[in-house]
């Protein structure tokens, strides 16, 4: 299942626990576009969680970077009307 997202550049990746603050352990790109995936880690399983993306590639291949960048859309973003670093 994890082998079809080897095609795709990676640029890291972070842990969240109910204990953290998650702009503390963020470490998302505060400029620029992306695709981010959300796993939970659950009795020794992977569960997918939420699939999101922050900005798009324009056909003329520019970037457009949405307000926020994705750092913020993580941080400050709302899932079901409730901030993400709630969730």
């Amino acid at each position: 299942m994890f082998d079809e997202l080897d095609k795709y550049k990676s640029n890291g990746h972070f842990f969240f626990s109910a204990d953290d603050e998650i702009l503390t352990v963020c470490n998302a790109p505060k400029n620029g576009v992306g695709t981010y995936i959300v796993y939970a880690l659950k009795g020794g399983k992977i569960e997918l969680i939420y699939i999101g993306s922050s900005g798009k590639i324009l056909q003329s291949g520019h970037k457009k970077v949405r307000i926020g960048e994705m750092c913020d859309r993580l941080v400050n973003g709302k899932q079901y009307g409730i901030k993400s670093s709630k969730i």
